[in-house]
């Protein structure tokens, strides 16, 4: 990290600083640097982030090769009024079937199978 103007920071502000550059010189990722000192991530990144809302630090880094994806378009078009599965099926021990695209009414079904539809 480099240089900055630390006099307006709060002592935990400044110590995270500190973490900060101390994770960086020996190469580890700031939640590596926590577990290795047994110290709270959870804590430490809190502070972190009030660093990175004042513009103390940068925020979070893209990783090296990774490159924002380009937009792509889409095409929404109208729903395809084909019945490919039926909702409801009735057999008969007779061997005909009835498939119905949705559920029919009650009152028909009841007629159905009381012998009472025409």
């Amino acid at each position: 990290m480099s240089e900055r103007n630390v006099e307006p920071l709060s002592d935990r502000e400044r110590a995270c600083l500190g973490h900060l550059d101390e994770a960086r010189k020996l190469g580890v990722s700031f939640s590596q640097y926590c577990r290795d000192k047994q110290i709270s991530f959870h804590q430490w990144t809190w502070i972190k982030r009030a660093l990175v809302r004042k513009g103390v630090i940068s925020g979070r880094r893209r990783a090296e090769g990774s490159k924002v994806a380009d937009f792509v378009p889409v095409r929404v078009a109208a729903p395809v009024a084909t019945m490919t599965t039926a909702v409801c099926r009735i057999r008969h021990p007779s061997g005909w079937t009835i498939e119905c695209a949705s559920y029919p009414e009650a009152s028909w079904m009841s007629a159905l199978m009381s012998g009472e539809a025409a």
